[in-house]
């Protein structure tokens, strides 16, 4: 079993090399905040969750994968076992994606706020309006927006991800229908993932078309179909190979904080 130290190795070229073997299985990630895992068959990712909620489609897959993705730390172990779930992404598009659901979420916060500010629905009308048309999701946030519940308890609560409250909140808040709280923490709140060393360390080695290339050049994708057909790869030649991987980031991290 492949497993080791998150605080060594980034998620991604954890990824990346359980891809280039082509395995089916499971790489669970521990941690002492928010557990999870990210699935992959045949070396493509096919799924992703978290303990807080399970991903049922690919919205909540992208957004579990930036959580694990963004987390940083932890543990992770390579379980081979039958997977499936709602995506086919090689690994890749999988982190470009997620890639661009973090530039997205960027807006988001900039526009509502702080996402453990309460939310309370307006008693009021917007002015001019003769009806209000609400989605199943906004209806549900209205609901609950009772000016003591948070973005993320009502996305908890609502069984969905946080990403897709938001998306409902920004609409909402755009319609003149939610007063939010918290305004004056959304830059703080945007700020926090680069807070995060290894989180950032990790989003900069994936996300080469969105302008944080980190020096790594991305495997090329005709070679990572041609490491599927290549036998298993042991488990301590990967670490080595990963550790080594680690060693050069490093590397280049001292000499550009250097300069």
């Amino acid at each position: 079993m492949l497993s080791g130290n998150l605080e060594l190795f980034a998620l991604g070229d954890v990824l990346r090399f359980v891809a280039r073997s082509g395995a089916t299985g499971a790489v669970n990630i521990y941690r002492p905040t928010e557990a999870g895992r990210i699935l992959l068959a045949d070396g493509e990712v096919v799924g992703a969750s978290v303990d807080t909620f399970e991903a049922g489609d690919v919205d909540g897959a992208i957004e579990a994968g930036l959580r694990l993705i963004e987390g940083g730390g932890g543990d992770f172990a390579l379980d081979i076992e039958p997977v499936e779930g709602p995506v086919r992404l090689s690994v890749e598009d999988f982190l470009k994606t997620v890639a661009r659901r973090r530039a997205e979420w960027r807006k988001i916060v900039a526009a509502v706020g702080s996402l453990d500010g309460p939310l309370l629905l307006s008693p009021l009308v917007p002015e001019g309006a003769s009806e209000i048309t609400l989605s199943a999701l906004e209806w549900q946030v209205a609901v609950s927006a009772d000016g003591q519940r948070t973005l993320r308890e009502i996305a908890h609560e609502a069984g969905t991800s946080d990403f897709e409250v938001a998306t409902a909140v920004l609409a909402m808040s755009n319609a003149g229908l939610l007063a939010l709280a918290g305004q004056a923490d959304a830059v703080e709140v945007e700020e926090e993932p680069a807070e995060n060393d290894d989180a950032a360390h990790d989003y900069d080695a994936q996300t080469e078309d969105a302008g944080d290339e980190a020096g790594d050049e991305p495997e090329d994708e005709t070679e990572a179909d041609e490491g599927t057909e290549d036998e298993d790869l042991d488990p301590a030649d990967m670490l080595r190979e990963l550790g080594e991987t680690a060693a050069t980031r490093h590397e280049q991290a001292v000499r550009l904080r250097s300069r």
